[in-house]
């Protein structure tokens, strides 16, 4: 299947459909599936084939973007169980600039969980399989182009040459990086890349940012200006600098030390492949956590005297009904814990009176 086109001689079944080789990993099996196409019956049609084809297949992620006479933009996308699959593969058809086109990546699991490197898996076949049909526009399909995002499918960050020197590149130290032929300072991600800019460098050549701005507008997903504050005076300048991000739709991402500067392109690089879930705070709902968080406000109350108080009194209710003597029969709640618990349950909010009411 590597490589190949398929030719049909049916007019229910699609043509011109081209597939990239498939990767094995543990056990799971990714190829991935494209086809031209003009509207959205034609999508359902192209889905339809691949689901009788890939007999077994786990899931088969979809992404497509279509474009109207209009020239406006039709995209969407399916996970089919691969949580967070669908947006990636889109993304990467957005970054490209894929119009009319649909990738299916089948996956076959092996039992085996294979974590985020699962996305990595997807994404490339979905790049191979674009750079084998007629998908991609001159700029989209460069051998450049081809190879940085071969490269990125690594924990490398991609690094500019005109880089050479910068200071931050010493305090890059978590993940790898290597030089590149890129467009932005660094490329972060299949959809991520960052500018760098000193606010000293600034000063002298205000005009370098809307130059660099210019070059990676509309490539990227996400685009970060990246900001050393390396000088005294320094609001009137960010104040400059954040409209002209809001005008472009860039994130900026003030770094107060080079080695903040550094830390800052790690943290991006290392969570490429994160779901939202997985960085997001977690917040538990159930009775114990609530009772936690509400007694370990009250002075020298630990996790554990909450397990002790809940255990013995069992409710919120009954342990602020308890007595001084029955709060003293649990073990590691000593007097002066046992006045604070009390205090904090029956005095007043307002410590001092309004003398107006």
């Amino acid at each position: 299947m590597s490589g190949e086109l398929s030719e049909s001689t049916t007019e229910s079944t699609p043509t011109n459909i081209y597939h990239s080789s498939r990767i094995k990993d543990r056990r799971s099996i990714f190829v991935a599936h494209a086809k031209r196409v003009e509207t959205k019956q034609e999508v359902d049609s192209f889905l339809n084939h691949i689901k009788i084809e890939e007999k077994n297949a786990t899931h088969n992620v979809l992404a497509f973007r279509l474009e109207s006479s209009d020239g406006t933009i039709i995209e969407e996308s399916d996970d089919d169980g691969e949580k967070h699959a669908g947006e990636r593969v889109l993304n990467l058809l957005k970054t490209l600039d894929a119009k009319n086109v649909a990738v299916i990546v089948t996956r076959w699991f092996g039992g085996i969980s294979l974590g985020p490197v699962r996305f990595e898996h997807i994404v490339k076949c979905a790049r191979e399989v674009l750079d084998q049909g007629p998908f991609l526009s001159k700029r989209g399909s460069t051998s450049s182009t081809s190879s940085s995002t071969r490269s990125i499918s690594s924990n490398t960050i991609l690094v500019n040459g005109c880089q050479r020197g910068n200071p931050i590149l010493q305090f890059i130290r978590n993940v790898p990086w290597e030089y590149s032929e890129i467009v932005p300072d660094y490329l972060l991600g299949q959809t991520t890349c960052a500018l760098f800019l000193s606010l000293k460098y600034h000063r002298l050549h205000p005009e370098y940012i809307f130059n660099r701005m210019e070059k990676v507008a509309h490539q990227y997903i996400l685009r970060i200006l990246l900001i050393l504050v390396d000088i005294e005076s320094h609001q009137e300048s960010i104040r400059e600098l954040t409209k002209l991000c809001i005008v472009n739709n860039f994130t900026i991402i003030l770094a107060w030390s080079q080695e903040e500067a550094g830390r800052y392109l790690e943290t991006y690089k290392m969570f490429e492949y994160k779901s939202p879930e997985m960085i997001m705070e977690k917040v538990e709902n159930d009775y114990l956590a609530k009772l936690t968080h509400c007694l370990t406000q009250i002075r020298s109350v630990n996790k554990t005297d909450v397990v002790t108080l809940s255990s013995s009194f069992g409710s919120l209710k009954r342990i602020m009904n308890a007595s001084s003597d029955e709060l003293a029969m649990c073990p590691g709640l000593g007097e002066q814990k046992i006045k604070r618990i009390k205090e904090a349950f029956e005095q007043p909010f307002l410590t001092h009176k309004n003398p107006n009411e």
